[in-house]
């Protein structure tokens, strides 16, 4: 029989907190890639081996996207490390299942590992983080610019006849519907992402659970693709979250130049 279940299974409750196997293994990924970055630093050389030109590979593809997105490159190795560490991250979340029998671990009749990225509530999280980020960004440079992007009010006011009233609430409510569009965002960014693992996930458990004639050989060509679409989902997640951050610091950072503050006498 398959088991696949939308929701992560509980596998600790303490007063309202739901510890579930999600959270668990996004843990233990954690942890892992700490120990392995430790590890790593220490055995960096003048002359790289294959898993140092690896992550020179991924830092210098990163950099070249990053430059562009922010538009200084002072300002891209700032947040270097914040995605590279989202990249790494949803990297190797994207791939935990296909780790031999880490599927199979159970406590009770509870799976003890599930793919992070499987979980809708894991990557809505991540979603919310990087959105939330782009905008407390923009208001801490220029608060009023940003705020008046969502609230265009200043139009209304200026307003002196009947036409100019009429484009300045088509404005206001073009405002609104950018709201909207930040929610929509995070929605986009979380749901592309859990959408195509989680369907990767089932389909190979659909294969594999046809018979036992196609547990094992069948599922391959599936494994593969599941792969390819983790990484390209992974990818696709990162140079998404550079554009949002990226716009939305840049347009703060321009209206902060073409605004400056009035000086004090």
């Amino acid at each position: 029989m398959i088991d696949i279940r939308l929701p992560a299974d509980v596998l600790l409750t303490i007063g309202p907190v739901k510890f579930t196997n999600g959270h668990f293994t996004a843990m233990t990924i954690t942890v892992l890639f700490t120990v392995f970055a430790l590890w790593f630093r220490g055995h960096i050389k003048l002359i790289p081996g294959r898993i140092q030109t690896a992550f020179e590979f991924i830092t210098e593809f990163l950099m070249g996207q990053l430059e562009p997105a922010f538009q200084d490159r002072r300002r891209a190795e700032k947040f270097f490390p914040l995605l590279m560490t989202c990249l790494l991250f949803i990297l190797i979340a994207n791939q935990f299942s296909l780790i031999p029998l880490v599927g199979n671990i159970l406590v009770g009749d509870v799976h003890l590992f599930r793919t992070p990225t499987s979980d809708l509530a894991m990557t809505l999280a991540l979603s919310l983080f990087i959105i939330g980020l782009a905008n407390v960004l923009a208001l801490a440079i220029s608060p009023l610019h940003h705020i008046g992007n969502f609230i265009r009010i200043v139009p209304i006011l200026k307003a002196r006849n009947v036409g100019q009233f009429a484009q300045a609430s088509l404005d206001f409510l073009l405002g609104l519907l950018d709201i909207i569009s930040e929610a929509a965002k995070v929605l986009s960014l979380s749901g592309r992402l859990f959408g195509n693992i989680f369907a990767g996930e089932v389909m190979v458990a659909v294969i594999s659970g046809l018979s036992i004639y196609t547990q094992f050989l069948a599922p391959i060509p599936f494994y593969f693709l599941s792969i390819f679409s983790g990484l390209i989902q992974t990818f696709v997640f990162v140079l998404l979250s550079t554009q949002f951050i990226g716009s939305s610091l840049t347009s703060a950072l321009d209206s902060k130049a073409a605004n400056p503050a009035p000086e004090v006498a």
